[in-house]
């Protein structure tokens, strides 16, 4: 065995996955699920105020339910905060127990570790995600990497202001753990299943986030394996570190063709920029981002007219990496996360932002204390 097969055989792949509140339980026991699939090594923790929801969880190792004598969830993320704050001894003895490793620990090289925390805009998962994501700061001396389910685009709501509170303190304000946040906007999606019951349409949109993220670790391992010192993997985990300041988008877009044929003759760049408006809302300046991993599977015979670095270049001053996959039939599949964007180029998010403040009449957060924080474009 070479060298390098060795240094291969080795490398240890690690995620931690804490879901908290309902839809942030409901989505994590999906990417559980998806990578255990995949014979990657999960610890999982599931945070909610009570037991009192469907479905129950079946993939996480641990479950707390931090007050069981409420029978539905609470929306308000101040009274679930306090009540979090004064249980954070023992919210830190479950997160103990969940990360891989601790501040100044002696890592090994060949071990990769993501934490991954899921969390909503409802009271519980802007509160627990808040909360969670400083507790872990601290035990491991690295920010988590956050999966906020964004709000739907309706009036100014107890949900809007939650989730403004909570994405203004876990990537803008200097006193919060500065974590990467990747947004995931369903409402797209959801229009896609409108023919279906709700209740599905949402496991189906659950399911889409949890294989996008799965796909995508699986496409960085494989790559790896054809390059010196895994640098497409190790390039893979630096998009969700502190190292990635801003936003991140999850990427999904699924083409079929009628034939071929007629897939081979459309541009993929224009393809790919357009078809992303019609997923998702949080798309529309993916060309801003700095890092990132795409997994890409095209038709066959789309290959020989398919060149990777020129969609590469269409992001400005980005390391995004792009793992290619030849099929068949003609479908045109993407896969993946793309961050390092800074606020301003996302309209969604200011959006989120001004309901939020509407909501409550308070000026949560203003534009210019996130436009003069740390992220900067020419970092």
């Amino acid at each position: 065995m070479s060298w390098l097969k060795r240094k291969l055989f080795k490398k240890k792949i690690s995620i931690a996955v804490v879901g908290i509140g309902n839809a942030g339980c409901r989505i994590g026991d999906s990417i559980i699920h998806h990578l255990r699939e995949s014979r990657i090594t999960v610890k999982s923790l599931a945070i909610n105020q009570s037991d009192n929801f469907q479905p129950k969880m079946k993939n996480y190792e641990d479950q707390w339910w931090f007050n069981k004598n409420i029978t539905s969830s609470d929306s308000n993320l101040d009274s679930v905060y306090k009540d979090l704050t004064m249980k954070e001894m023992e919210f830190k003895d479950k997160l103990e127990k969940v990360v891989f490793y601790k501040k100044n620990d002696r890592r090994d090289e060949d071990d990769l570790a993501l934490h991954l925390i899921v969390g909503s805009g409802g009271g519980t998962g802007s509160a627990g995600s808040m909360i969670a994501s400083k507790i872990i700061t601290e035990i491991t001396g690295d920010p988590p990497t956050v999966i906020f389910i964004v709000p739907e685009k309706d009036e100014p709501s107890l949900v809007q202001y939650n989730a403004a509170k909570a994405l203004h303190f876990l990537g803008f304000d200097f006193k919060g753990p500065q974590s990467p946040i990747l947004l995931f906007d369903n409402e797209k999606l959801l229009s896609f299943f409108e023919n279906e019951e709700a209740k599905t349409a949402l496991e189906q949109s659950n399911e889409m986030l949890a294989e996008t993220m799965t796909t995508t670790i699986l496409a960085a391992l494989q790559e790896s394996e054809h390059e010196e010192y895994n640098a497409g993997l190790n390039d893979f985990f630096l998009s969700f570190t502190k190292e990635a300041y801003g936003l991140g988008v999850i990427v999904y877009l699924d083409k079929e063709f009628e034939t071929l044929e007629q897939a081979q003759n459309i541009r993929f760049s224009d393809l790919f920029f357009n078809e992303l408006d019609k997923n998702s809302s949080l798309t529309a300046d993916v060309t801003r981002a700095k890092k990132g991993y795409l997994a890409i599977s095209t038709p066959t015979t789309y290959q020989s007219t398919f060149e990777t670095r020129k969609i590469v270049k269409r992001f400005e001053r980005g390391d995004i990496r792009i793992a290619l996959n030849s099929i068949e039939e003609p479908f045109l599949t993407i896969r993946g996360v793309l961050t390092g964007i800074h606020p301003d180029y996302v309209d969604r998010f200011w959006d989120i932002l001004e309901k939020g403040r509407d909501s409550r009449k308070e000026n949560i957060v203003s534009e210019e204390k996130i436009r003069k924080s740390f992220i900067s474009l020419s970092s």
